[in-house]
């Protein structure tokens, strides 16, 4: 049932789908007499809406306050037992219709775990990835990335994909119990987190919860260190939105659900010297 919710309840926060959908809904209406002073009200409001979304920068906000949320360590003063890396980079339509790999959404998860792979060849890497959608398309992203980085001869001996997950909940779990199932001495020790810099509170937070000790490792980061008044762009303004505005719902339902033990989950509290 989560898994269902968390698919559906994307399409809600998807700005500019519902966006669209109201657009379409109100052109319709203005067509017909009765409802044609309603329509034409609501199309005004929705106006105005959408240039209050380009101008006020609602959606650069919430991602900001995302991707700030964890600094980037640096590798070469950090012990780590070995690496995870989250899926989302692979275009799965692009790859079920024409059999191309594109990376698109988050490509940086896909690009570090290459460099962190080939930089630190004696420590194991994860990729967790399989299909998140509700319906079955046999994609499974991890089997993808590793047919195409063999196939460019940039698969590494140290890299190993868990094909079966859906969610971020599923990415910890699973990969959990592949550390335990080969490398049981490295399951209590910390290991490197990559992810896209807006998702890792979420992932942090579900990662602790089924037991692991991660090192955050936020890639991909959107947001400038400004925000200002955006121009007026309103696709832009509104895919921003939606991209912020989409983690903050995950956020709530992970923590509302048991998945995380905090709502907004942030670094670990530093131990004082004695």
């Amino acid at each position: 049932m989560f898994y269902f919710l968390s698919k559906t309840v994307g399409y809600i926060v998807n700005i500019g789908l519902v966006h669209g959908v109201v657009l379409l809904a109100l052109t319709a209406l203005i067509c017909l007499r009765r409802t044609r002073r309603f329509a034409l009200a609501g199309l005004v409001v929705v106006t105005v809406l959408s240039l209050l979304i380009t101008v006020f920068p609602l959606g650069a906000f919430l991602s900001r306050t995302l991707e700030t949320r964890f600094e980037k360590p640096d590798l070469d003063k950090t012990e780590f037992a070995g690496v995870i890396t989250l899926s989302g980079s692979i275009d799965a339509n692009g790859f079920l219709q024409r059999g191309d790999v594109q990376f698109l959404s988050a490509p940086d998860r896909v690009f570090t775990m290459l460099r962190v792979a080939n930089k630190y060849p004696d420590k194991p890497v994860i990729f967790t990835g399989g299909d998140g959608v509700l319906n079955d398309r046999g994609f499974s992203e991890a089997n993808v990335l590793r047919d195409w980085l063999y196939d460019s001869k940039l698969l590494t001996p140290n890299m190993h994909f868990e094909t079966e997950v859906r969610n971020t909940y599923e990415n910890a779990l699973n990969s959990h119990k592949v550390v335990y199932g080969n490398w049981p001495e490295l399951a209590q020790k910390p290991w490197l987190l990559i992810t896209s810099a807006d998702h890792m509170p979420r992932a942090v937070g579900v990662f602790r919860q089924v037991g692991w000790t991660v090192i955050p490792y936020p890639v991909g980061r959107l947001t400038s260190d400004d925000i200002h008044l955006a121009s007026l762009n309103v696709s832009g303004g509104i895919k921003s939105l939606s991209r912020g505005l989409r983690e903050w719902v995950g956020l709530t339902a992970y923590y509302l659900t048991g998945r995380t033990n905090e709502w907004f989950p942030g670094p670990m509290p530093v131990a004082p010297d004695n």
